[in-house]
């Protein structure tokens, strides 16, 4: 199985590529402040986990790790190619453009890290597993939405009234032949200026069709909110090999 990114059926690969990396970016950089929350977090409680080499699985624009793993060796991967000159490595960091699944190296890794990433590679949990014994990191650390308060409305809306989506989701045994040995909570917001906008990100974070279901979207969350923001639950989670 490859990386995909979202079914849509009306949309090309290269177009679902372009699209999600577009979306990636706006969510990161201007409207959601959990990226800032997860540096914060793991500079000040969980560094001692992250041992090298790291893999960051769907690095984005990578500043999780410009940020708070600058001492760190790392190896940055994502499906979407991301420009040096726009976003920068540390020189303890290499970048790949590649697929989590056809990634290789002769190179012991340590840690995997997977942040909001779950989703674009959980298609089939055994291979995903097979892929994590594989490479046998010494800890597998995950940052993952709670789904609750309004976020599990969100997710029984979009299960309910959308005809494609692959929201995040927290995965009963994986990885499998880990132990759960740490959980930091924290909450993140969700902050724009409109609806629509709001709705995008909705979307982007939901991976449906924003242009099947803007209207209703933007009718579901006028009915929730007095303005178009959220905070919503997320933690990292820290996971030992057994």
């Amino acid at each position: 199985m490859k990386q995909t990114l979202i079914p849509l059926k009306s949309l090309s690969t290269m177009q679902i590529n372009t699209v999600a990396k577009k979306e990636v970016f706006d969510f990161k950089e201007q409207y959601c402040n959990e990226n800032e929350i997860i540096i914060e977090i793991i500079k000040k409680e969980l560094l001692q986990y992250f041992k090298p080499t790291i893999l960051d699985v769907g690095s984005g624009i990578g500043d999780i790790a410009f940020k708070a793993l600058k001492d760190k060796k790392t190896i940055l991967i994502d499906v979407n190619a991301i420009s040096k000159h726009d976003y920068p490595c540390r020189p303890e960091h290499v970048r790949k453009k590649a697929d989590f699944f056809d990634f290789h190296t002769k190179e012991k890794i340590n840690t995997i890290f997977i942040s909001h990433t779950l989703q674009f590679i959980d298609d089939d949990i055994k291979e995903l597993n097979n892929k994590v014994n594989e490479i046998s990191p010494e800890n597998v650390i995950t940052v993952l939405n709670a789904n609750n308060d309004f976020m599990g409305e969100l997710l029984d809306w979009t299960n309910s009234n959308c005809s494609v989506s692959n929201p995040e989701i927290r995965i009963k045994n994986f990885p499998s032949g880990y132990n759960l040995i740490k959980t930091v909570p924290f909450k993140a917001e969700i902050k724009c200026n409109d609806f629509k906008t709001l709705a995008k990100q909705v979307s982007y974070l939901m991976l449906i069709d924003f242009d099947e279901n803007e209207i209703e979207l933007v009718k579901f969350l006028k009915s929730k909110l007095s303005t178009p923001s959220f905070i919503f639950n997320q933690s990292i989670d820290v996971h030992h090999k057994k």
